[in-house]
Parts: C-alpha cells; sequence; structure tokens
C-alpha cells in the first residue's frame, strides 16, 4: 500500500492580488520544472496544508497549493464579500497566469473537486487531466444528505445530529443551513463561536470511517472553525452559486479530458451516488470506489488510491 510522499517545504511562496480587495497566497513545491498540478482545497472556507503536496512525487511534479479567498493566509481573512464560486474559478486562472503555465493537472477533493470541475468547464483549454477525490456535487439532494434531520447523515449518526441541531430553534431546524447563517449574521461573538464550533465538528466528524473520539477538540477550535463555517454556510445558503444539477449538464465541456475520480464507499460528507453518476456521463473518466473508506483524504486506503492515480497520471503527462 502506498503511503504519502515525505514531507517537503516550498522552494517559493507569494501573494497574488485578484482584485482590489483579496490577495491569495500560493506556494510551490516539488520540481520547478516538473509537472504542473494545481491543487484545490476543500471547504468553502477550507485552507491549504502542506501535507497536500505529500500526494505527488516532487522529482516529477511542480506543485502548486494556495488558499481560496478569506481561507487560511490569504486576506483578508474571513472576507465574504467579492466572495462566490465565479470569483474562485477565475482566480485559479490568474494563478496559472501569473506562474507562465500553460496548462496543468487539475486535482481537488469534495468541494475542490466541484470548484476543479467548474474551472475546467470555464477553462477546458488550461486543463491536461483531472484526479478528484470525492467531488461535491452540490445539487439539492447533496445538501440534504448532509444537514437535513431527515437526511442519510442524520440518520447514520442521529447523536452527532441532535448535537448539530440542538443549537438552532425549533422552527429553524429544517432548514439547518438558513438558521445557521442566520446566527452567523445576527448572533453576539459567544454565539456565533459556538455555532462555528458545532458546525465544523459535524462536518469534521462525519469525514472518517468511524467517528472519531477526538472530533471536538480536534475541529473545535472556534476562531479558526469561524471562517470555515461563515464562508460554507454562505456558499450553502446559495446553492454555492450555480443552477440545480449544473455539475452533470455542464460535463460535455470536458468529456474530452481524462480524469481518475477517487471515492470511499462510506463516505458520509459526499454522496457516492454523485461520483457514480458522474463517471457514467464523463467516458474518459475511471471511478474508483474505495472500499472500507470514507470522506477523509488522511485514510489508508484512500491515500493508497491517491498517490496511485498522481503517479499514473504523472506518468502519463510528463
Amino acid at each position: 500500500m502506498h503511503t504519502l510522499y515525505p514531507a517537503i517545504k516550498p522552494y517559493s511562496e507569494f501573494f497574488v492580488a485578484v482584485s482590489s480587495l483579496h490577495r491569495l497566497s500560493v506556494s510551490q513545491s516539488g520540481n520547478p520544472k516538473g509537472v504542473p498540478v494545481v491543487v484545490l482545497h476543500g471547504g468553502p472556507g477550507g485552507a491549504r496544508s502542506q501535507r497536500l503536496s505529500q500526494f505527488f512525487d516532487p522529482q516529477r511534479y511542480r506543485i502548486i497549493l494556495f488558499d481560496q479567498r478569506g481561507c487560511g493566509q490569504s486576506l483578508p481573512y474571513g472576507e465574504l464579500k467579492e466572495n462566490d464560486a465565479s470569483a474562485l474559478i477565475d482566480d485559479i486562472d490568474k494563478i496559472r497566469q501569473s506562474l507562465n503555465i500553460e496548462k496543468w493537472l487539475v486535482v481537488g477533493g469534495s468541494w475542490g473537486g466541484q470548484l476543479a470541475l467548474r474551472y475546467g468547464f470555464a477553462y477546458p483549454a488550461r486543463v491536461s487531466a483531472f484526479v478528484l477525490r470525492s467531488p461535491f456535487l452540490g445539487r439539492k439532494q447533496d445538501f440534504h444528505w448532509r444537514f437535513c434531520p431527515d437526511g442519510g447523515a442524520a440518520q447514520i449518526f442521529p447523536d452527532h445530529y441532535q448535537s448539530f441541531s440542538e443549537r438552532l430553534p425549533l422552527d429553524q431546524r429544517h432548514e439547518p443551513i438558513k438558521g445557521y447563517q442566520q446566527l452567523f449574521e445576527t448572533g453576539h461573538e459567544f454565539e456565533q463561536l459556538n455555532a462555528a464550533r458545532q458546525w465544523s465538528i459535524w462536518k469534521g466528524g462525519l469525514s472518517h470511517l468511524l467517528p472519531l473520539k477526538d472530533a471536538e477538540q480536534r475541529f473545535g477550535h472556534a476562531q479558526q472553525s469561524l471562517a470555515l463555517a461563515k464562508i460554507e454556510s454562505h456558499y450553502y445558503s446559495q446553492h454555492c452559486f450555480m443552477p440545480e444539477n449544473h455539475i452533470l449538464d455542464n460535463i460535455d465541456k470536458i468529456s474530452h479530458l481524462s480524469a481518475i475520480i477517487v471515492h470511499g464507499r462510506y463516505d458520509m460528507v459526499c454522496k457516492l451516488e454523485g461520483s457514480q453518476l458522474l463517471s457514467k456521463e464523463w467516458p474518459n473518466s475511471q471511478l474508483q470506489i474505495i472500499p472500507g473508506a470514507g470522506h477523509s483524504s488522511s485514510e489508508p486506503a484512500v491515500i493508497d488510491a491517491l498517490i496511485q492515480a498522481c503517479d499514473k497520471m504523472v506518468t502519463w503527462l510528463y
């Protein structure tokens, strides 16, 4: 079984101004002359981790990581103004242009997988191929599955869902995304921090095949979770700023490009059914269903599958 490549430090770190308000933090690792790959972190509202570079052979890949608007080290932190999906998609290409890259491999997981696909729809000539982990299709049923009291996740983890939903008034529990967004907009600071903490614990706790015993400690840091929860609820309340079924309806724009899709069979965050539909509509894609795995990229079987996928792609592209 493949394990992560050794940890490496970036050889370059800088900011790219993508608007008069937003500056994105970008890093490069690996071989400056290698196959360029851009890695799109999860969220919305997450942040890059240097650990993401360890899925790629540093001798053969030029690895580009960055924090999306309002995330991680990008500035201003937690900002919702000028923060929507079309802006993020254009940001990716602004980074590509700043680095003088003609085409790159686009890699993303969960929300990053959706963003990768939408970038491909807008800039297909700039993509050499895709590697996607559990892409989030952002359909009504996907939000319902993860957040609603009669959704799949709540039925499998009713005890954890109770902790997530009981912070909301009874009349808002049937639409928890809107209820949480209202807390983030109108609640006082203590309410916002506690709401963000619970939001992050619910999502983080679902990400692993077996619920983490230390989920509260791992995901419950209120200050760090506030930006993620506010940005995520901002995007989700707007259905990720796209029409229903947008991903599947536009897959023909990239159907000529190759893709490997990795999805844990027991993923509670992003439905496996979505990736199966995606692969059926995408003749040049290959879906790998990972047994004994959930959503997280830190699970051994998912690590193994992603590294094999990235090694296969670099051998083909090199």
